[in-house]
């Protein structure tokens, strides 16, 4: 099970209690070579954030709000639909850079798709989580660093644009994560949801 505490936001005078709700498909120990070239990267260029406060992942879907009342529901919903699904492998397209962030990106599939679709149907119809603009056209992928200073990106894609990564990952397991914030570097995350 799992346990997070519900922060309360101050918004123009008015208390609320939120929680944001993050979910992909856990890659990292399949990306630990490419992983510690990444870190050693980032460490070297000086990012003033980290992508290794997560394990590495696959997105499913953009990280959304809810009410702490219906926290504990969601991310019980979100377990149960994983475990309906079998075993599968995704195909890796390869290292890009978009903006202010480098990744690993995912080839486009007929079960991720599904996936993605099913959590944005699922979260809008039973909790009422509206899509995202990102979910409109969302692009699959692990992040390997992401930094406002356009110029630590480039450097930092130059760097490892040609490393070896495996052309396809199997999936098998899944994460959650939850913050009070939505800020990087504040989920806390769920032990393995494997299938």
């Amino acid at each position: 099970h799992f346990e997070h505490k519900c922060a309360i936001i101050n918004k123009k005078d008015e208390k609320r209690t939120k929680m944001y709700i993050w979910t992909g498909i856990n890659v990292d120990s399949q990306l630990a070579d490419v992983k510690s070239q990444v870190k050693a990267v980032e460490e070297s260029i000086g990012f003033d954030n980290s992508n290794f406060t997560l394990p590495f992942h696959i997105s499913l879907k953009i990280s959304f709000e809810v009410d702490c009342g219906i926290y504990p529901d969601v991310v019980n919903t979100i377990i149960e639909y994983y475990k309906t699904l079998a075993p599968f492998d995704i195909a890796v397209s390869g290292i890009e850079i978009e903006n202010i962030i480098v990744w690993i990106r995912m080839k486009e599939s007929e079960i991720t798709n599904k996936i993605h679709d099913d959590l944005d149907r699922i979260l809008m119809e039973k909790y009422g989580v509206p899509r995202h603009e990102y979910d409109l056209d969302y692009k699959f992928h692990t992040t390997l660093f992401m930094d406002s200073d356009e110029g630590k990106i480039s450097s930092a894609y130059r760097e490892i644009k040609d490393i070896k990564i495996p052309s396809s990952l199997h999936v098998d397991s899944f994460l959650i994560g939850a913050s009070e914030t939505g800020a990087l570097g504040t989920y806390k995350v769920t032990p393995n949801i494997k299938i």
